[in-house]
Protein backbone atom coordinates (compact mmCIF):
# COMPACT_ATOMS: atom_id res chain seq x y z
CA UNK A 1 0.00 0.00 0.00
CA UNK A 2 2.92 2.72 0.57
CA UNK A 3 4.77 1.55 -2.46
CA UNK A 4 1.14 1.97 -4.31
CA UNK A 5 1.09 5.57 -3.10
CA UNK A 6 4.74 6.62 -3.95
CA UNK A 7 4.46 5.53 -6.95
CA UNK A 8 0.92 7.31 -7.23
CA UNK A 9 2.66 10.32 -5.79
CA UNK A 10 5.76 10.37 -7.63
CA UNK A 11 3.41 9.81 -11.00
CA UNK A 12 1.54 13.15 -10.09
CA UNK A 13 4.47 15.13 -9.61
CA UNK A 14 6.00 13.78 -12.81
CA UNK A 15 2.61 14.44 -14.75
CA UNK A 16 2.64 17.99 -13.11
CA UNK A 17 6.58 18.97 -14.11
CA UNK A 18 5.37 18.04 -17.79
CA UNK A 19 2.38 20.05 -17.89
CA UNK A 20 4.52 22.81 -16.83
CA UNK A 21 7.51 22.01 -19.26
CA UNK A 22 4.51 21.68 -21.92
CA UNK A 23 3.57 24.97 -20.81
CA UNK A 24 6.62 26.72 -21.10
CA UNK A 25 7.79 25.28 -24.53
CA UNK A 26 4.12 26.10 -26.07
CA UNK A 27 4.68 29.81 -24.53
CA UNK A 28 7.85 29.71 -26.43
CA UNK A 29 6.19 28.75 -29.63
CA UNK A 30 2.89 30.02 -30.21
CA UNK A 31 3.57 33.02 -27.70
CA UNK A 32 5.98 35.77 -27.17
CA UNK A 33 9.34 35.51 -26.06
CA UNK A 34 8.91 36.08 -21.77
CA UNK A 35 13.22 36.79 -22.44
CA UNK A 36 14.73 39.92 -24.93
CA UNK A 37 18.36 41.31 -25.38
CA UNK A 38 18.16 44.94 -25.77
CA UNK A 39 21.94 46.95 -26.43
CA UNK A 40 22.10 50.49 -24.80
CA UNK A 41 25.37 52.57 -24.33
CA UNK A 42 25.84 54.91 -21.62
CA UNK A 43 24.40 58.36 -22.09
CA UNK A 44 23.40 60.63 -19.18
CA UNK A 45 20.27 61.32 -19.12
CA UNK A 46 18.71 58.81 -21.59
CA UNK A 47 20.84 55.93 -19.59
CA UNK A 48 23.49 56.12 -17.38
CA UNK A 49 25.25 54.20 -14.05
CA UNK A 50 24.13 56.12 -10.88
CA UNK A 51 26.75 55.81 -7.97
CA UNK A 52 25.86 52.84 -6.66
CA UNK A 53 26.12 51.29 -9.59
CA UNK A 54 22.75 50.57 -10.97
CA UNK A 55 21.45 51.05 -14.51
CA UNK A 56 18.91 54.29 -15.16
CA UNK A 57 18.09 56.56 -17.06
CA UNK A 58 14.61 58.20 -19.08
CA UNK A 59 15.10 55.77 -21.87
CA UNK A 60 15.64 52.88 -19.69
CA UNK A 61 12.51 53.50 -17.09
CA UNK A 62 10.59 53.52 -20.10
CA UNK A 63 11.66 50.25 -22.11
CA UNK A 64 11.79 48.79 -18.62
CA UNK A 65 8.13 49.80 -18.00
CA UNK A 66 6.83 48.28 -21.06
CA UNK A 67 8.63 45.04 -21.08
CA UNK A 68 7.66 44.69 -17.25
CA UNK A 69 3.89 45.38 -18.46
CA UNK A 70 4.11 43.06 -20.86
CA UNK A 71 5.78 40.10 -18.74
CA UNK A 72 8.99 40.17 -20.35
CA UNK A 73 12.25 40.04 -18.72
CA UNK A 74 15.07 42.47 -19.94
CA UNK A 75 18.45 41.50 -20.55
CA UNK A 76 20.32 45.19 -20.83
CA UNK A 77 24.11 44.99 -22.26
CA UNK A 78 25.45 48.31 -22.04
CA UNK A 79 28.25 48.53 -24.71
CA UNK A 80 30.19 51.27 -26.83
CA UNK A 81 27.28 52.93 -28.99
CA UNK A 82 28.59 51.44 -32.32
CA UNK A 83 28.70 47.93 -31.30
CA UNK A 84 25.08 48.21 -29.86
CA UNK A 85 23.80 48.57 -33.30
CA UNK A 86 26.43 46.46 -35.09
CA UNK A 87 24.87 44.02 -32.14
CA UNK A 88 21.31 43.71 -33.06
CA UNK A 89 22.23 44.25 -37.58
CA UNK A 90 23.85 40.69 -36.69
CA UNK A 91 21.87 38.91 -34.32
CA UNK A 92 23.24 38.84 -30.95
CA UNK A 93 20.19 41.18 -29.72
CA UNK A 94 16.96 41.96 -30.10
CA UNK A 95 17.06 46.06 -30.64
CA UNK A 96 18.90 48.73 -29.39
CA UNK A 97 18.09 51.85 -27.91
CA UNK A 98 17.95 55.11 -28.15
CA UNK A 99 18.34 55.97 -31.19
CA UNK A 100 16.88 58.05 -34.22
CA UNK A 101 15.16 57.20 -37.49
CA UNK A 102 17.36 57.09 -40.53
CA UNK A 103 17.55 55.76 -43.63
CA UNK A 104 19.62 52.70 -42.77
CA UNK A 105 18.28 51.62 -39.74
CA UNK A 106 14.75 51.62 -41.09
CA UNK A 107 16.03 48.87 -43.99
CA UNK A 108 17.50 46.89 -41.33
CA UNK A 109 15.10 47.55 -38.20
CA UNK A 110 11.61 48.49 -37.14
CA UNK A 111 11.82 51.29 -34.91
CA UNK A 112 9.13 51.55 -31.71
CA UNK A 113 7.04 54.74 -30.50
CA UNK A 114 9.02 57.41 -29.26
CA UNK A 115 11.01 57.05 -26.10
CA UNK A 116 12.59 59.83 -25.05
CA UNK A 117 12.66 63.41 -26.89
CA UNK A 118 16.09 64.91 -28.86
CA UNK A 119 17.31 68.10 -30.59
CA UNK A 120 20.17 68.10 -32.77
CA UNK A 121 21.90 70.92 -31.20
CA UNK A 122 25.06 72.91 -32.94
CA UNK A 123 27.87 73.76 -30.34
CA UNK A 124 30.35 76.04 -30.84
CA UNK A 125 32.90 78.10 -28.73
CA UNK A 126 31.22 81.76 -28.32
CA UNK A 127 34.68 83.68 -29.33
CA UNK A 128 33.97 81.76 -32.65
CA UNK A 129 32.55 83.74 -35.97
CA UNK A 130 30.91 81.68 -37.91
CA UNK A 131 26.73 81.02 -37.82
CA UNK A 132 25.27 77.60 -38.74
CA UNK A 133 22.61 79.25 -40.48
CA UNK A 134 24.73 81.29 -43.39
CA UNK A 135 25.25 79.73 -46.50
CA UNK A 136 28.63 79.68 -46.19
CA UNK A 137 28.87 77.69 -43.12
CA UNK A 138 28.65 74.62 -44.79
CA UNK A 139 31.83 74.88 -47.32
CA UNK A 140 34.05 76.82 -44.63
CA UNK A 141 32.89 75.28 -41.22
CA UNK A 142 35.26 71.81 -39.73
CA UNK A 143 32.14 69.88 -37.86
CA UNK A 144 31.53 66.56 -36.28
CA UNK A 145 29.66 64.33 -33.92
CA UNK A 146 30.93 60.87 -32.40
CA UNK A 147 31.27 57.53 -33.53
CA UNK A 148 28.29 55.51 -34.24
CA UNK A 149 25.77 58.88 -34.41
CA UNK A 150 22.94 59.43 -36.55
CA UNK A 151 24.38 62.91 -36.66
CA UNK A 152 27.90 61.75 -37.73
CA UNK A 153 26.42 59.74 -40.70
CA UNK A 154 23.93 62.75 -41.50
CA UNK A 155 27.08 65.72 -41.39
CA UNK A 156 29.23 63.24 -44.11
CA UNK A 157 25.91 62.26 -46.11
CA UNK A 158 25.17 66.23 -46.51
CA UNK A 159 27.97 67.37 -48.08
CA UNK A 160 29.91 69.31 -44.50
CA UNK A 161 33.36 69.29 -43.53
CA UNK A 162 33.86 66.54 -41.11
CA UNK A 163 36.42 66.75 -38.80
CA UNK A 164 37.67 63.42 -37.54
CA UNK A 165 35.01 62.11 -34.48
CA UNK A 166 35.63 61.05 -30.87
CA UNK A 167 33.87 58.27 -28.84
CA UNK A 168 31.78 59.95 -27.39
CA UNK A 169 29.97 63.25 -26.32
CA UNK A 170 31.85 63.95 -23.37
CA UNK A 171 35.22 63.63 -25.79
CA UNK A 172 33.14 66.07 -28.34
CA UNK A 173 33.10 68.95 -25.67
CA UNK A 174 36.52 68.67 -24.67
CA UNK A 175 37.68 68.68 -27.87
CA UNK A 176 35.45 71.72 -29.21
CA UNK A 177 36.89 73.70 -25.90
CA UNK A 178 40.40 73.14 -27.81
CA UNK A 179 39.65 74.43 -30.64
CA UNK A 180 39.92 71.05 -32.69
CA UNK A 181 36.97 71.55 -35.09
CA UNK A 182 35.01 74.58 -35.68
CA UNK A 183 30.86 72.80 -34.01
CA UNK A 184 30.07 69.83 -32.60
CA UNK A 185 26.34 68.73 -33.61
CA UNK A 186 25.23 67.11 -30.21
CA UNK A 187 21.95 65.75 -28.72
CA UNK A 188 20.63 68.83 -26.73
CA UNK A 189 20.01 67.10 -23.32
CA UNK A 190 23.33 64.88 -23.29
CA UNK A 191 25.28 68.37 -24.29
CA UNK A 192 23.94 70.33 -21.32
CA UNK A 193 24.03 67.72 -18.97
CA UNK A 194 28.18 67.58 -19.74
CA UNK A 195 28.08 71.64 -19.68
CA UNK A 196 26.33 71.32 -16.41
CA UNK A 197 28.85 68.52 -15.14
CA UNK A 198 32.27 69.92 -16.11
CA UNK A 199 30.70 73.84 -15.13
CA UNK A 200 31.29 75.21 -18.78
CA UNK A 201 28.47 77.57 -18.72
CA UNK A 202 29.11 80.93 -20.91
CA UNK A 203 31.79 79.15 -23.06
CA UNK A 204 29.76 77.68 -25.68
CA UNK A 205 27.17 79.02 -27.70
CA UNK A 206 24.24 77.06 -29.53
CA UNK A 207 21.60 76.33 -32.19
CA UNK A 208 19.04 73.68 -32.73
CA UNK A 209 19.09 72.35 -36.64
CA UNK A 210 16.23 69.79 -36.02
CA UNK A 211 13.98 67.89 -33.35
CA UNK A 212 15.05 63.83 -33.63
CA UNK A 213 13.36 61.75 -31.02
CA UNK A 214 14.48 58.70 -30.24
CA UNK A 215 12.87 55.03 -29.80
CA UNK A 216 14.00 51.70 -29.66
CA UNK A 217 15.23 49.66 -32.86
CA UNK A 218 13.95 45.96 -33.44
CA UNK A 219 15.61 43.72 -35.27
CA UNK A 220 12.90 42.73 -38.03
CA UNK A 221 13.94 38.77 -37.32
CA UNK A 222 12.47 39.68 -33.97
CA UNK A 223 9.76 41.19 -34.81
CA UNK A 224 8.88 38.23 -37.30
CA UNK A 225 9.07 35.47 -34.62
CA UNK A 226 6.71 37.78 -32.41
CA UNK A 227 4.48 39.63 -34.49
CA UNK A 228 1.96 40.74 -31.52
CA UNK A 229 5.05 42.02 -29.97
CA UNK A 230 5.69 45.39 -31.44
CA UNK A 231 1.72 46.73 -31.29
CA UNK A 232 1.65 45.67 -27.68
CA UNK A 233 5.13 47.20 -26.19
CA UNK A 234 4.27 50.81 -28.67
CA UNK A 235 0.75 50.53 -26.36
CA UNK A 236 2.60 51.00 -23.01
CA UNK A 237 5.56 53.43 -24.26
CA UNK A 238 2.21 55.92 -24.83
CA UNK A 239 1.14 54.89 -21.66
CA UNK A 240 4.19 55.35 -19.84
CA UNK A 241 4.76 58.82 -21.49
CA UNK A 242 1.43 60.06 -20.97
CA UNK A 243 1.85 58.97 -17.12
CA UNK A 244 5.37 60.64 -16.67
CA UNK A 245 4.71 63.78 -18.92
Amino acid sequence: MLFYSMSRNAILIITAACAALLMSFSTGICGQSRRIVLATHDLNPYGYYHDSGKFDGDAVRVVRYALDKMGISLNLIVVPWERAQLMTWEGEADGFFAASKNEYRERHGVMSEIIADQKWTWYMLKSNPLDPSNDDFKENARVTSFIGANMLKWLKNNGYLVATPPKNTEALARMLQYQRFDAALANHRVMENIIHKHKLHGKFKSRTLQDKPLGVYFNRNYLARHPEFLEEFNHYVREYRTLNP
